[in-house]
């Protein structure tokens, strides 16, 4: 089924999720996606474009990402768009950091869920 806002997501696991547990038990894993894009340019070259996502998962998907997502894992991520927005304490400016907000998980390669896991 479609719905309009959605993302989806395919690349590398950058680097090891960190999970965060709030006062109320609400569980967030944090990490970085590398999705890349490959284009044929003018002189008929193919080049490689990546980019490179923040994502964030929340509650028992964070959870399952954390007993099972490893540095380099490729997977596919699905979600939407969230834009964070805060005042910088000591410039006063305001930053933003877009962040992809997902709610579905899955490895590209289904032999990466019989990794052994690190402690």
């Amino acid at each position: 089924m479609h719905q309009a806002g959605r993302i989806v997501l395919t690349g590398e696991a950058t680097d090891t999720p960190v999970i965060r547990a709030t006062l109320q038990g609400l569980y967030t894993a944090t990490f970085s996606l590398t999705s890349t894009t490959r284009r044929m340019n003018r002189s008929g070259a193919y080049t490689d474009r990546q980019k490179r996502h923040n994502i964030v998962a929340r509650g028992e998907l964070a959870l399952t990402i954390r007993h099972k997502l490893r540095k380099g894992n490729e997977i596919s991520v699905e979600g939407k768009h969230h834009l964070k927005q805060w005042e910088d304490k000591s410039s006063g400016k305001t930053k933003y950091l877009t962040q992809v907000l997902i709610d579905r998980f899955s490895f590209v390669e289904p032999d990466q869920l019989d990794l052994p896991m690190a402690a």
